[in-house]
């Protein structure tokens, strides 16, 4: 898959809301059906969904699961789910209801021989959410700090035998601030392991900046509150994509 945008949709209470900073009292909803959301997206030309149980994530177990299920079972498209991943059993839930990649995040950092463990399993299909704050990773929703900083966090997660990672500036997430793009640019550049970016992209230029990074491993950007917001549409992301990548 080249560069592209990928549309997130994030569940909370079986609707799409968006967050800032993942932070629960700065919601938005804006659909009480997030199955009519993916398959607006697939209309509208995603060649992947990212989709979150923000429940699960707080809890650390799913809290959306027949959300997330009718979704992935009502478009055709790719899917990669996250949001309260913290067992093997919840990753082969989400796999055998037919994601093509399930993410992780906390427990990834908090219990090595578990990022092992799903590795072994899975394989490609795992991805790790490395989700930074102030240059340091967080967890549990974003709620948790560690002492783990992101160039320390990637070489493990490298070490390990990680193939993708989605890095997220928690800080900038759902602000349409403005992703960090030399951020990210220093990020793909010191590892091999694939990256997705996300965390406040605001506008199509800030695209065009992210896919010149493709050769180095960036594979796309999720896009939230700029799609949401209709500071631009989907389409016009991925054709303004194709003419600045001709």
């Amino acid at each position: 898959m080249s560069f592209t945008v990928i549309p997130a949709i994030d569940i909370k209470g079986k609707k799409c809301v968006r967050l800032v900073r993942g932070e629960p009292e700065y919601e938005t909803v804006f659909s009480d059906d997030p199955v009519k959301v993916a398959k607006y997206w697939e209309g509208e030309g995603a060649k992947l969904l990212h989709v979150v149980d923000l429940d699960g994530a707080f809890s650390g177990e799913p809290k959306n699961f027949d959300v997330i299920e009718n979704i992935v079972s009502s478009i055709s498209i790719p899917v990669q789910i996250g949001g309260g991943i913290r067992s093997t059993k919840t990753a082969a839930r989400y796999l055998k209801s037919g994601a093509s990649r399930i993410i992780t995040g906390t427990k990834a950092f908090l219990d090595k021989e578990f990022i092992q463990e799903l590795l072994d399993m899975f394989g490609e299909r795992v991805v790790v959410g490395l989700d930074v704050k102030d240059g340091f990773v967080v967890h549990s929703g974003w709620r948790g700090s560690t002492p783990i900083d992101y160039e320390s966090a990637l070489d493990g997660l490298e070490k390990a035998g990680v193939k993708r990672i989605i890095y997220t500036n928690t800080s900038r997430d759902g602000t349409l601030e403005g992703i960090d793009c030399e951020e990210i640019e220093k990020l793909v550049k010191s590892t091999t392991t694939k990256v997705i970016a996300s965390g406040g992209i605001k506008d199509l230029g800030e695209l065009i900046s992210l896919s010149r990074l493709e050769k180095y491993g960036l594979e796309g950007v999720i896009v939230g509150m700029a799609l949401y917001t209709g500071k631009f549409t989907l389409k016009e992301a991925l054709e303004f994509l194709k003419k600045g990548n001709c």
